[in-house]
């Protein structure tokens, strides 16, 4: 008995020795002290006897039963002994108070225990027979603002899951989705804890609404979803309900289930799915998840940051998440809705177009009575049989009569050579002349599109029809294929600095026809057009520079032509200097250039658009 009053002086020399007094803490202390924003402590309320009066206790491999008999008759109640309960514990305690006793010896060997009335249930709290003992009360607890689901399988996998003593070791908690209400299926002692846990996760999610000026909100959302969440260590994800986390590109119209990209309505619309836009419709952009998976704590997804915009409206808005989360967007949008810098821009498109021709063309002929021989130079040599009459009538006026008589004198019956020559010299000039005048934004590309619709194929379809006694009729069907690229097209994305440059990518396309394919038609009627072949010249030029008011012209965009034809007769047309008299020959020339120019003048605003940039 003497020995064990000096362990017990003995242990209580050095919990004073090694113990710091309550309230004294160094500064060094203070400064290492965590920070919560919220915090709770996430074990039962053991309550093992009203008095709480406060044991002394040193055993070394005592029997857990015998331990927790004591702990029963210093509180006066009864004990009942599961066959799960083995074990011996060793402890040193010092004026601890009972209730704080009874917990540690229940978590260092494993058990729980369970109360009815005056008597006490222990049983290890890893054995199947603990549901048995914990459902014991049917507890209902109203959700106000996120999904009761959420907050049920947190507290089986965080709460109960840990399976501490006083509190269900079990998975207590259900749902009423009907209502959104959580259903625990436990012991009183777990009504505390699970009030707490909905206390701290059954909050209402933060909405803030932010009006964008300067740029469209889905270019603003995508930036957000893109960029800064991204750059943060943010993910986003386009589709949460597949469970994975990470960085997703958002996909608007993708419908809305989970943290899904599709469409919301306001007021009482119902849901779509499709891309038709309607007043009032939003669009889901991009929804933050979490990405870090814990093996010791299930992670809670309720408050996801959710970021949409409203295209009729020109708002973006923020729900759920934190205040530091909202903070951060707020800043960003601020930072990149900035005005645009604009420039006026003047383009002047010339096509100067120059054709000549010369022909030059000899005709022989050679008629008689009975044949003729012709040469000219588009059908070549060509002769026959001559139709010529033996006779001519003529009309013959005698002895001053006011009738005349018909006589027949005979024909011309000699033989006679006739040569033409024909020299032809032909210019045409034409100028086309578009001057489209456009405000170009930064950064923003715009189209100057002057082309015009063309027939590009034709296909003909002889549909025929039976009818009885009259044979086979019928009418022939035409198919037009229609070509929208003959023409001059322009497209222009400028940059505007604020020294007073415009920076330009500047692709010019310019088609025409050069040919046309045709076929004898399937219906057995004319030709069909096959194919026209276009005639391109285009050009793609980046990061031209100009200054404001100077003026880029863009030209050598020429296209030539030369074509020289020439007919003869043989053996004649070969001869030297004489040979000319019998050759014909046609020679044409075409040219054609594009010319483009461009003038900018920056826009100076009153806000000074440029300048502020």
């Amino acid at each position: 008995m003497r020995c064990n009053h000096i362990k017990r002086f003995l242990s209580a020399a050095l919990l004073l020795v090694f113990a710091a007094p309550s309230g004294m803490v160094t500064a060094a202390e203070d400064a290492a002290a965590p920070y919560y924003v919220n915090a709770m402590m996430l074990s039962s309320n053991v309550k093992l006897t009203d008095k709480n009066d406060k044991v002394t206790l040193s055993l070394r491999d005592s029997d857990v039963k015998q331990v927790l008999r004591m702990f029963a008759d210093k509180a006066g109640m009864n004990v009942v002994f599961h066959s799960s309960v083995s074990g011996k514990v060793t402890l040193d305690l010092v004026d601890m108070p009972i209730n704080d006793a009874f917990n540690l010896v229940l978590q260092v060997a494993g058990l729980n225990y369970y109360t009815q009335n005056n008597t006490m249930v222990v049983i290890a709290k890893d054995n199947a027979d603990n549901a048995t003992f914990s459902k014991q009360e049917m507890m209902v607890f109203p959700v106000k603002y996120v999904n009761a689901a959420k907050i049920a399988s947190f507290l089986n996998k965080n709460v109960f899951g840990m399976k501490r003593a006083g509190i269900s070791s079990v998975d207590a908690a259900t749902v009423n989705s009907a209502t959104n209400e959580i259903i625990v299926f436990g012991m009183p002692s777990d009504a505390a804890i699970v009030q707490k846990v909905i206390e701290q996760l059954d909050r209402e999610p933060l909405t803030k609404t932010f009006t964008v000026n300067h740029t469209t909100p889905a270019e603003m959302a995508d930036m957000i979803c893109n960029m800064l969440l991204p750059s943060r260590g943010s993910g986003t994800s386009k589709d949460n309900s597949s469970g994975d986390t990470g960085f997703a590109p958002p996909t608007p119209g993708m419908g809305t289930t989970g943290g899904a990209a599709g469409i919301i309505t306001g007021g009482a619309a119902s849901s779509t799915s499709g891309t038709e836009m309607k007043l009032g419709e939003g669009v889901v952009a991009c929804t933050v998840t979490s990405s870090a998976q814990s093996s010791v704590a299930a992670p809670f997804d309720v408050q996801n940051l959710s970021i949409s915009y409203f295209p009729q409206r020109g708002t973006i808005t923020l729900m759920g998440g934190s205040e530091a989360q909202m903070k951060m967007i707020e800043n960003f949008i601020a930072s990149n809705d900035i005005k645009q810098p604009q420039a006026y821009l003047e383009v002047s498109i010339v096509e100067l177009n120059e054709e000549g021709s010369k022909t030059l063309s000899n005709v022989w002929s050679i008629n008689s009575p009975n044949w003729f021989v012709s040469f000219n130079g588009s059908s070549g040599v060509s002769g026959g049989r001559s139709n010529s009459p033996q006779y001519v009538p003529i009309q013959v006026y005698e002895n001053g009569s006011d009738e005349a008589t018909t006589k027949y004198i005979p024909a011309r019956s000699a033989t006679y050579i006739s040569w033409t020559m024909n020299y032809l010299v032909e210019n045409r000039k034409a100028r086309v002349l578009a001057n489209p005048k456009i405000l170009i934004t930064n950064g923003q590309e715009s189209v100057i599109d002057l082309t015009q619709d063309y027939v590009e194929k034709v296909t003909s379809e002889f549909l025929s029809t039976t009818a009885v006694g009259a044979g086979t009729t019928g009418a022939v069907q035409r198919t037009y294929t229609i070509g929208e690229d003959q023409g001059i097209k322009v497209a222009l994305t400028p940059f505007i600095s604020p020294e007073g440059y415009v920076t330009l990518n500047v692709k010019p396309e310019y088609s025409t026809v050069a040919d046309q394919v045709t076929t004898p038609s399937e219906s057995g009627e004319g030709e069909d057009l096959q194919a026209t072949l276009l005639s391109r010249r285009n050009l793609d030029l980046k990061n031209v520079r100009i200054k404001d008011g100077e003026t880029l012209v863009i030209g050598g965009m020429i296209q030539e032509d030369d074509m020289k034809i020439v007919r003869k007769i043989p053996v004649l047309g070969d001869l030297p200097i004489i040979g000319s008299a019998f050759r014909s020959t046609v020679t044409t020339k075409s040219k054609s250039e594009l010319v483009i120019m461009i003038t900018p003048k920056i826009i100076n605003d009153n806000e000074g658009a440029v300048a502020d940039i």
